[in-house]
């Protein structure tokens, strides 16, 4: 694999007050998943950032995280701990749930509900319409564990581990939720777009019709080479998974029924998360933190940055540019993304600069007297 050039940024430290929650509080909660990890480190993983720096940084065991306008819903072990994020710098804990009977492993949000994907709790409903006084109305624990939830209208798509490949939950009344549909297999990610589930687990991402959600019907199937894959995110045409040891994998999903693999990339640790904002796909990549890649031309994928974490990057949620990443032992760790300038050096004749970072083209003329060079800044809150 290509080493990037490295880059160097200054770093921004704000660290926070500890979340002190021990795991001995986690009832009946069985050991994590196992954990896959790659040696052989390139030397850009060695180094601290490139193009990202710390903006805020929370302690506790942290696998999930949602954001929802100016909050961050975290899942700090056995816990749901929501922060004021209206500035990402200054992280506000408001409000935390009672102990919950497993370690959450993932977070949906919608409206005033979170949906909690709580390990061997099974699923957990959180009111969460007083952000100050998140309170559990509902639940469905079925002796299964359960991995990772995305929300679509009245139901949870639930994924479930060992315990089915897929399972559909009407969530219409939060505090009597019931199983409507299930799967056989395992799996680890989930996420919905449209009419549509794509489910990772063994070997590969199926794809679900569940246009009707008490009959989910399997309508394709894209075969990767890692024995695991976690989790997963589609945008537009296009599904990103993370492929375990294998990085980031890359699918057109235009048509449902035949998702052709367009692109891969290696990153230095283990994919467990995506999630993709605009141009770029951000992978938490397990002891290799953060790695953002540019996905503007989904064909070919590059690195844009990086920020090699404390802990180990479990989870990622976006908003901006800023990425809030359950780092595990870490906490949760944000950070700001400051793309490069975009350069290009236009002639006589004219020509034109292009940005992923902000998706804009700028078009010139061929009005100069000599060829010049032309930057443009992509600028965030906060830059």
């Amino acid at each position: 694999m290509k080493k990037p050039f490295i880059f160097l940024t200054s770093l921004a430290l704000i660290m926070l007050p500890m979340l002190l929650v021990r795991p001995d509080m986690a009832r009946g909660q069985g050991p994590p998943p196992t954990l896959s990890y790659k040696s052989g480190k390139g030397v850009a993983a060695q180094q601290q950032a490139q193009n990202v720096e710390l903006v805020g940084q929370i302690g506790g065991i942290v696998y999930g995280v949602a954001l929802q306008g100016n909050y961050a819903y975290v899942g700090v072990w056995p816990r749901l701990v929501i922060l004021d994020i209206s500035d990402p710098a200054y992280p506000v804990v408001v409000g935390q749930t009672d102990v919950l009977p497993g370690a959450v492993q993932g977070v949906a949000v919608m409206g005033n509900y979170a949906y909690l994907a709580d390990g061997y709790g099974g699923l957990r409903i959180i009111n969460v319409s007083d952000p100050t006084h998140p309170t559990e109305v509902g639940f469905y624990e079925a002796g299964w564990w359960c991995e990772e939830v995305a929300v679509s209208g009245n139901y949870v798509y639930a994924a479930a581990g060992g315990g089915g490949r897929l399972r559909v939950i009407d969530v219409s009344n939060p505090a009597a939720p019931t199983e409507i549909a299930f799967i056989m297999g395992y799996s680890e990610g989930v996420a919905v777009a449209g009419n549509y589930a794509y489910i990772t687990g063994a070997y590969g991402m199926s794809i679900y019709n569940v246009a009707n959600p008490t009959a989910p019907t399997e309508v394709g199937y894209w075969g990767l080479l890692a024995a695991v894959t976690r989790g997963v995110a589609v945008a537009g045409d296009y599904a990103y998974v993370a492929n375990d040891e294998s990085g980031l994998g890359i699918a057109d999903v235009s048509n449902p029924w035949y998702p052709t693999g367009v692109s891969f990339y290696d990153t230095p640790g283990c994919a467990y998360d995506v999630a993709v904002a605009g141009n770029y796909a951000y992978v938490a990549d397990g002891d290799s933190g953060l790695r953002i890649i540019d996905v503007s031309d989904p064909a070919h994928p590059s690195e844009a940055g990086f920020y090699n974490t404390p802990g180990y990057a479990w989870g990622v949620a976006v908003e901006g540019n800023c990425a809030y990443v359950a780092d595990r032992g870490g906490g949760l760790v944000i950070l700001r993304f400051v793309p490069p300038p975009a350069s290009a050096s236009i002639p006589i004749t004219g020509g034109s600069l292009s940005s992923p970072a902000d998706n804009t083209t700028y078009t010139f003329p061929g009005t100069f007297t000599s060829t010049v060079v032309i930057t443009h800044t992509a600028l965030y809150p906060g830059s």
